[in-house]
């Protein structure tokens, strides 16, 4: 039973990987795909450069003291601080859907 759950899990993560490389939605106001983001020099494919630099940038973020590592307060500060992004951004959202209604 195990092995048939696995392979269904399996099977569930190869489904949705194409959906991975698609456009994730509205990231800070800036329409456009995860990969044209990754993708610094416009190549048309994002190098383990390319993909390493995104990444440090994003723990760079997160390591708010400066000290090269996170911090178990460090992550929750950064998980609260996006969750607020995330509501936020919502609220624009809504809001210009009701002007646009009028």
């Amino acid at each position: 039973m195990k092995k048939l759950l696995m392979l269904a899990a399996a099977i569930l993560v190869f489904q949705a990987t194409p959906v991975l490389a698609d456009n994730h939605g509205d990231h800070g106001g800036k329409k456009g795909k995860m990969f044209e983001k990754h993708d610094t020099n416009g190549d048309g494919m994002v190098s383990e450069a390319e993909f390493l630099e995104h990444a440090k940038k994003k723990f760079a973020e997160k390591d708010t003291n400066g000290d090269g590592s996170i911090s178990k307060e460090e992550a929750k500060a950064a998980k609260k601080g996006k969750r607020s992004k995330m509501k936020e951004n919502m609220k624009e959202r809504m809001q210009e859907k009701r002007n646009s209604a009028e």
